[in-house]
C-alpha cells in the first residue's frame, strides 16, 4: 500500500485540562514513535521542505474549555501518502501504537482502546496505482459534482498571506502538488488551468475557526463544499474525483501535519460531521 489512514480511539488515564488545540502535541508524539521505528524516516519527515508525506489530526472529542475525562473515548488520526511511510503506520505491520499502549499528549497519558484501519469513513488504505486505474484509465463519465468535508480548520498560503477560502484552484492545486511529489504518474501542469477555468462551487456550508500556531492565531474554514465541473470534459471530471479521494490521505492546505486541513470526499447521502475542535 502507498496511502493509509488510521484512526486510534484513546482514553485518558486521568482527568486533565489541556490546550484547546493539540495538533502539535499529536505530531510530536507521532515523530517520537516514528523515531523508535525508523529514525532516518522520522528525520526526513521533520526536516521536509514542502509536503512531508504525513498528516496528523488534533485530539478529537473535547470541546472548548472542557477537561478530558477518563470516562470518555477520544480519537486521533494519522495518515501517510508517501509510500515509504505507509508501512510504518499500518496496524498490520505493527502500527505506531497498538491496543493497550500509551500515547502521551502534553504530559497526559492516553491508553489506546482501539485501532481502526478500515470500516470507518476516515480510515482506509489504497495505492496510487489503484487510484490511477480507477480514475485515470477509464473513459467513463464521472458525476460532475463532488463534495468535500473540511473537518478541521483549513487554509492556504498565498505568498505572505493566509487564505481560508477553499476555492477550487486552491484545493485541487494543493492536492495536485502533493500527488506529483509522491505518485508514480505525474499530473500535467495544464490541469491547474483546467480546474481554474472549469470547476466552480455549487454549494457550501462553511464557518471560520481560529487556530493558535507558532506564527500566531490563524483563521481556517470548516464545513463542506460541493464542487461542480462546469463542462462535459471527462478527463477533468475524473481528475477532480481522483484528487478528492486523495484528500483523505493527503489533507488539504497548510499545516496538515499539525492537525489542520483534515478533509475527505463525501457520499451523497452523508450528513455533515462534527468538526475537530480548534
Amino acid at each position: 500500500m502507498d496511502l493509509i489512514s488510521v484512526v486510534w480511539e484513546v482514553r485518558p488515564e486521568r482527568a486533565a485540562s489541556l490546550p484547546r488545540w493539540l495538533g502539535y502535541a499529536v505530531y510530536g508524539a507521532v515523530l517520537r514513535r516514528l523515531a523508535e521505528r525508523d529514525a532516518a524516516r522520522a528525520g526526513e519527515v521533520h526536516e521536509a521542505e514542502g509536503p512531508s508525506g504525513l498528516t496528523c489530526s488534533t485530539l478529537m472529542g473535547p470541546r472548548e474549555g472542557e477537561a478530558v475525562d477518563p470516562g470518555r473515548v477520544y480519537r486521533l488520526r494519522v495518515t501517510a501518502y508517501r509510500p515509504e511511510l505507509a508501512p510504518l503506520i499500518d496496524p498490520e505491520g505493527g502500527a505506531l501504537w497498538g491496543e493497550g499502549e500509551r500515547i502521551e499528549l502534553e504530559g497526559v497519558p492516553f491508553r489506546v482502546e482501539r485501532v481502526i484501519r478500515e470500516g470507518d469513513p476516515w480510515a482506509g488504505w489504497t495505492t496510487y496505482e489503484e487510484l490511477i486505474a480507477r480514475y485515470g484509465r477509464t473513459p467513463r463519465a464521472w458525476p460532475r459534482e463532488v463534495a468535500l468535508q473540511f473537518t478541521s480548520p483549513t487554509a492556504f498560503r498565498d505568498g505572505e498571506r493566509w487564505n481560508p477560502l477553499p476555492v477550487p484552484e486552491a484545493v485541487f492545486g494543493h492536492l495536485m502538488e502533493k500527488w506529483n511529489r509522491f505518485a508514480p504518474a505525474v499530473l500535467p501542469e495544464a490541469l491547474r488551468e483546467m480546474v481554474a477555468a472549469g470547476v466552480g462551487v455549487a454549494r457550501f456550508d462553511l464557518s471560520s475557526r481560529a487556530v493558535r500556531v507558532k506564527e500566531g492565531v490563524r483563521i481556517g474554514c470548516v464545513g463542506r463544499v460541493r464542487y461542480r465541473v462546469l463542462g462535459e470534459d471527462r478527463y477533468l471530471q475524473a481528475m477532480v474525483h481522483l484528487l478528492a479521494e486523495f484528500a483523505r490521505y493527503a489533507g488539504v492546505g497548510i499545516l496538515t501535519g499539525m492537525g489542520m486541513g483534515q478533509a475527505r470526499a463525501l457520499r451523497e447521502e452523508e450528513r455533515p460531521e462534527p468538526e475537530a475542535e480548534a
